[in-house]
């Protein structure tokens, strides 16, 4: 979150335009779609169910269904993580030897013209 975050608060969508550290803690100066100005805590602003971020472009949202991957594989144990690296490195070999075996064969059919590829 920074200056020109949006965000939907109470219905209407406001920006961040200041942040400021006070005694209180860190506040956020907010403009409405009127141009009115309002200032709110920033841990009200991230942690309410008043606010929702407005993403600015594509990618996770905190609103997902779903975790993102790096969430997820980080719970995983010692030992099971171990084993994922361990499927991903054999899944990577499997794809080059697949993939050299495909340009090997399409060299071979290319010089015998009379083989039919189907």
């Amino acid at each position: 979150m920074g200056v020109g975050s949006r965000f939907r608060y109470d219905g209407e969508t406001v920006e961040v335009i200041e942040l400021a550290i006070t005694v209180n803690g860190n506040e956020a100066v907010l403009k409405d779609g009127h141009g009115r100005l309002m200032r709110l805590a920033v841990r009200e602003l991230l942690l309410s169910d008043r606010a929702c971020v407005i993403p600015d472009g594509p990618g996770p949202s905190s609103d997902d269904d779903e975790d993102v991957a790096g969430v997820v594989l980080s719970q995983l144990s010692e030992a099971d993580q171990e084993e994922v690296r361990t499927r991903a490195a054999m899944s990577a070999k499997s794809s080059r030897v697949t993939d050299r075996g495909f340009r090997s064969w399409r060299r071979k059919g290319s010089r015998d013209r009379n083989t039919c590829l189907t």
